[in-house]
């Protein structure tokens, strides 16, 4: 890793990530906000933190948007009810914060 990307971080992660906001700001306005809601569930709960598990995530989130919009369908006949358990399935698998601190801990434990 070079200086650079220990100071600013991977340009091309950040690239990737802008292209995925610039297609969720796309969407109609309530499957925009609808998104955006999502994705501050999931940032504050730590559902996911892994940049490859987070795009995973969002971008997932975001195709069935558009899938939704694109078929005239309300975001709660895509995602049901409980919007927050389809957050929580679609981040079931993927690693958090949590996960990771316990992998450093028994990691440096020998």
């Amino acid at each position: 890793m070079s200086i650079l990307d220990k100071i600013f971080g991977d340009f091309n992660e950040k690239k990737a990530w802008r292209e995925m906001e610039k297609r969720a700001k796309a969407l109609p306005e309530d499957y925009y906000n609808a998104y955006k809601a999502m994705q501050k569930y999931l940032w504050n709960t730590g559902g996911v933190m892994d940049w490859q598990e987070t795009k995973f995530v969002f971008t997932h989130i975001i195709e069935l948007l558009e899938e939704a919009a694109a078929n005239g369908k309300r975001v709660k006949e895509v995602t049901g009810d409980d919007v927050a358990a389809f957050c929580d399935d679609l981040a079931i698998d993927a690693k958090s914060w949590i996960d990771k601190q316990r992998q450093k801990l028994n990691d440096a434990i020998k």
